[in-house]
Order: structure tokens, then sequence, then C-alpha cells
């Protein structure tokens, strides 16, 4: 491996090294005929070549400073995977549920008259598991839609705490609505989230870099019109293709992407329109650097410190996530406050940016930032996967 990564080092380096002395020559062409000056002239000092280019600069320490923030915010909101104050159920009367808390969760605790109640519980999200005991058997059933990691994590050590009781208990794992055929652990739809708000960056960045200019009075229509065909097709390719969404989620799952990718996209536009080439570096920091790290994703909410888990409820990420996942996989319950932050922004967005576009205010200036430098220093601080 580190072999392999030398050479792609290499490689890079001097295919770098050859196109910039191949850039410097067509820049500085040989002097015509007659213009050669003689030593006695009064010939202009010669600029001496700097070892970091001054168009190298801005890019690079923003790069360097997006980098490091992206980082640092990944990993401190999913290196120590430890459930504080999880959502659990208990049927019965058992000592267990306390004893099974330690190192990796502590338990916040509903006690439910009968089964029946536990599994509505369970359906409609509330809670991640729910220990079920009567005079005859003890069961343990956890929600393998809820998070990827919970159902081990409940399992393990309830087992330990059953085995230190001399008690016996069988782990059933519960799924409220069946599981994608290709998607046994219910990670698709975090996985995805990443790709709807970059593309609903991409798309607004984009947007200004075709038409040349970061206004106009129709843009929040062509964003919507990107957004709704771009849901479309990767609802297409992830439910049908992929088989990644249960196919009976094909049509409500398509407005829930399109409306996710809406929303980034206006709160990227209304950034550039507000802030100039720095709004490019606003939106990812806000959405990408703070907003999906606070997200919960695949490994559930639970399972953030208190920071993320304080920041994500006003962030259209966590919003985003909970909506679409608790679409697909617990019938819709538990949307409402998603459906009514992701609307918020949606329509402030809408109704900044038609206002802005309307009466066509200039557009910021940042002086030592244009827009390719904002570009360059956010395309390498784009974090991709379904972390946390």
């Amino acid at each position: 491996p580190i072999a392999v990564l030398v050479a792609y080092g290499v490689v890079s380096l001097v295919a770098i090294v050859a196109m910039t002395r191949r850039a410097n020559a067509v820049s500085e062409p040989a002097p015509a005929a007659g213009d050669e000056q003689t030593a006695g002239d009064d010939a202009p000092p010669t600029e001496r070549r700097r070892l970091v280019p001054k168009d190298l600069v801005a890019p690079v320490a923003f790069s360097l400073i997006l980098t490091t923030l992206f980082a640092v915010n990944y990993m401190s909101s999913g290196h120590e995977p430890i459930a504080d104050n999880m959502p659990f159920g208990v049927v019965g009367s058992t000592s267990l549920a306390d004893a099974a808390q330690g190192d990796l969760f502590t338990l916040d605790i509903t006690e439910y008259d009968d089964q029946a109640a536990a599994t509505t519980a369970m359906d409609r999200g509330e809670i991640y598991g729910a220990l079920i005991t009567n005079d005859s058997s003890t069961e343990l059933m956890v929600v393998s839609t809820i998070s990827d990691i919970s159902p081990l994590d409940l399992a393990g050590n309830f087992e330990k705490a059953a085995a230190a009781a001399n008690e016996t208990i069988s782990v059933k794992p519960y799924a409220p609505t069946s599981l994608a055929e290709k998607d046994p652990f219910a990670l698709v739809p975090a996985t995805l989230l990443v790709v709807l708000l970059i593309g609903g960056y991409m798309s607004a960045a984009l947007l200004t870099t075709t038409v040349g200019s970061a206004s106009g009075r129709w843009r929040g229509l062509w964003l919507a019109g990107f957004s709704v065909v771009t849901g479309l097709i990767l609802d297409v390719v992830t439910t049908y293709w992929l088989d990644g969404f249960p196919k009976d989620s094909f049509w409500v799952a398509w407005p829930i992407l399109s409306l996710i990718i809406l929303v980034v996209a206006l709160f990227a536009a209304v950034m550039r329109r507000i802030l100039g080439p720095a709004g490019i570096v606003v939106t990812l920091i806000v959405i990408l650097q703070f907003g999906n790290p606070s997200s919960g994703g695949s490994n559930g909410a639970a399972y953030l410190t208190p920071f993320w888990n304080g920041v994500g409820p006003f962030l259209p990420p966590r919003n985003a996530f909970l909506l679409l996942r608790n679409t697909l996989y617990f019938d819709g319950h538990g949307i409402t406050q998603p459906l009514a932050v992701l609307g918020a922004y949606a329509v402030v967005g809408a109704a900044i940016l038609g206002f802005l576009d309307w009466y066509r205010s200039p557009e910021l200036a940042v002086p030592g930032l244009d827009e390719d430098d904002a570009t360059q220093a956010a395309g390498v601080a784009i974090p991709v996967g379904p972390l946390p």
C-alpha cells in the first residue's frame, strides 16, 4: 500500500511540475525581432519568482482550514459511539434493564403496560428496543431500522447481564416496515443524504458559474426544476436499480429527495448572494461541516455527544435524514418537526432569494477571494460517506 501511494504522489508531482512549466512557457513568449535590449539599456528588474504563487495562497489557506474543520467535526461526532439516554421500553418487572447499562449506553427507560404498547412505540420510532418480561420468558426486541449499531450494543449488554443473573434471554430483531432487498441494515438513507446535500450545494454553485452571475430573477425556479428532476433520477436509481429503498415508497420518496436538494440549493444561493464567493464556504461549513455530523446518520442521534445533539435539530441535514428515514421505515411517524423545519428553510430561503434577485441588489465582492478561490477551496473539503 505504501508503494502504491508513493507512486501516485510521484506521478502527480511530476505531472504538476510539467504542466506548470508548460503554462509558464506559453505565457512568456519570446521577444520579437528588434525588441532585444542591449546590455546598456535600462531594463526593468526581473520579478523574482515566488515559491508559492500569490493566486494559490487563498485557496490553499481555505482548503487547509476547511479540511481541518472537516476532520475535527466528523471525528468528534463519531469517534466514540456511546449512546446517552437511549430511548428504551420495558414491559414487566425486571432488573435486567438497569444491569445492562454500562460502557456502551445509558437508557432512558419508559415502562409500558403490555407488549402491544411497546410495539406501537417501536413502530413510531420512539424507542430503540424493548425488554418484554413475563412469567415464562424474557425477550429483547431491538429495532433494526433506527440504528446500525444499537441492536448489537443492546444484545451484547443484555446477554451479559442475563448471564450474570443466571437468566435466559432471547433477542429478536424487529423492523416496523420491511427493509429494502439490498439494504438489510438501513444504511442507504444516511449514505444518500450526503449525495443530496452535495447535489443541492453544487446546483447553486454551478448555476452561478454557468451564467456568470449569482443574480437572476428566475434563479429560484431553475433550482426548483433541478431539484425535482434530480430527486426523480436518484429515486429511480436507488429504488429500482440498486434496490436500496422499499419499492412501495417510490412516490413518497421522490418529493422528499427533491425537497432536501431544494433546501440546500436555496441556502447556498442566498449565502452566495449575501456574502459573495465566501457564501460558498459558509454553505459548506453550515451544511456539511456542522449539519451532516449532527444528523445522527446511521448510528442514530442517541450516539451523538450533547453538543452535536443540540446543534442537529436546527440544521437541515438532521431534519432531512429523519424525514426520509421515518417515512421509509416508520410509516411517516415523527416527521412533523422535520417537515416544519425544512419547510421554513425553503420558504424563507425562496423569499430572500426572490427579493434579492428581483431588485437586483449588487453582489458582494470579497477582497482577496474570488469565485475560483472559493470553489477550489470548497472542493477539497466536501465529505463523502454516511458519517457519522
